[in-house]
């Protein structure tokens, strides 16, 4: 099983315990990843990531091993964040390829609507 795969099946999981009716609206965090791409301990800055853009409609976040601390010292480290929406069913991915420190992502829960198709 790829780390990818692991990532999103223990996510998965989490949703029906964390994306439930006692969710905070707008975004709630389930699991926030700095160097999966290494390896590292999954979910390792989900508290940080959680207490920067909970409940918000949307967050920038920028990546900061100052604050994160390197869990791979010499490894190019991405950046992985599974959410959810209140009152939306679908899980979201946002992420950053590697080497991820100093750079911001943007994520939100803003609804997705399709683009209109011109009729003929």
């Amino acid at each position: 099983m790829t780390s990818r795969t692991r990532l999103l099946v223990a996510t998965t999981l989490l949703a029906g315990f964390v994306a439930g009716p006692a969710a905070a609206a707008g975004i709630n965090v389930l699991t926030a990843w700095y160097g999966q791409s290494c390896n590292t301990q999954h979910g390792n800055v989900t508290a940080h990531v959680k207490s920067r853009c909970d409940g918000k409609q949307a967050c920038g976040y920028t990546v900061s091993a100052d604050l994160l601390g390197d869990p791979a010292p010499g490894c190019s480290k991405n950046f992985v964040v599974m959410y959810a929406c209140q009152g939306q069913a679908e899980l979201r991915l946002a992420q950053m390829p590697a080497e991820a420190h100093g750079k911001a992502i943007n994520f939100t829960c803003e609804v997705k609507r399709p683009v209109a198709q011109p009729t003929s």
